[in-house]
């Protein structure tokens, strides 16, 4: 009776293993298959707009690297670069969706105040006034004396400005 119960926990052990799928990728082959994308594309963004294939892809894999190890110090900023590489592909439901994330759960990243700040900006030039002036309004609220804090004052204020109206401003500036 042993022997059998033995055989059908090896049988079943055996099974297990084969059922198992694909292996998921440590940290570290993330970490290079996010380099090899990574460093090819941002080369190539700053000549023209990014690929949407590869930049899907880059940023599937910042998501999943920052699924996979919430707790890694590398997450803040590959949720940051998925914010930065969604919004050059104009993706601004994605790019809000993760820099909300990155303020959310990581309220001690270094480059914080640029996600806030990149955010508004992104809301406001995609015509999203409302959002932008949300995203504006918190980045004063934790940044107040930040060296941006008058632009992000001014950008407020031309948020309810007409076309016309902000032309006519811009052309008093230049002048």
């Amino acid at each position: 009776m042993k022997s059998r119960i033995l055989i059908f926990a090896a049988a079943l052990t055996l099974l297990a293993g084969c059922n198992r799928g694909p292996k998921e990728p440590t940290r570290d082959e993330l970490a290079q298959s996010i380099d090899s994308i990574e460093a090819p594309l941002m080369q190539a963004a700053m000549i023209e707009a990014i690929d949407t294939a590869q930049g899907n892809k880059l940023v599937a894999l910042y998501i999943q690297f920052a699924d996979t190890y919430p707790d890694d110090t590398l997450s803040a900023a590959y949720l940051h670069r998925a914010a930065q590489v969604a919004n050059g592909m104009g993706l601004i439901d994605d790019m809000t969706t993760y820099y909300d994330r990155v303020i959310d759960n990581y309220p001690d990243y270094a480059n914080l105040d640029e996600c806030y700040y990149e955010k508004g900006i992104a809301l406001d030039n995609a015509g999203r006034k409302e959002e932008a002036r949300k995203a504006y309004q918190e980045f004063l609220t934790e940044y107040p004396d930040h060296f941006l804090a008058n632009d992000i004052q001014t950008s407020l204020s031309l948020l309810d400005m007409s076309d016309e109206l902000l032309i006519e401003y811009l052309n008093k500036q230049n002048k």
